[in-house]
């Protein structure tokens, strides 16, 4: 496959996830009328059942263009929690345990005080 058409083939479908999550988002905001994020919860929890289907059928030898387009990029820009899951499950399905603790603590808390942070710095540089 030329370099060209992959970076279309994921163009396209990110495309498509971002435009999904963006309305999935908004419509749950009107919704559900709650401060909890529930947008980004299902997106996460449908990336991550969408992500486990491809894995799991691998083994049928999925076109390239589809795991390009979908997994990489609709997937991707619908929700990177499902390669975050998809790792951490790999792990544990391999009995690597201690890779798949450090995977869930590393991107919690790490990942939770980068957004302080990226607040932190905002309002000092901005406000």
């Amino acid at each position: 496959m030329k370099i060209g058409f992959e970076l279309l083939v994921i163009s396209l479908g990110g495309a498509c996830g971002a435009l999904l999550r963006h309305f999935v988002t908004s419509s749950a905001a009107v919704l559900f009328k709650s401060s909890f994020p529930w947008g980004t919860l299902l997106t996460n929890i449908v990336g991550c059942f969408l992500i486990g289907l491809i894995i799991g059928g691998e083994h049928d030898q999925k076109s390239e263009a589809i795991r390009l387009g979908f997994g990489i990029g609709f997937l991707g820009s619908l929700t990177t929690f499902s390669t975050f899951s998809a790792d951490t499950v790999k792990h544990a399905m391999d009995g690597n345990w201690a890779i798949a603790a450090s995977n869930v603590a590393a991107n919690l808390i790490v990942c939770l005080l980068a957004v302080a942070a990226g607040i932190a710095i905002s309002k000092r540089l901005f406000d």
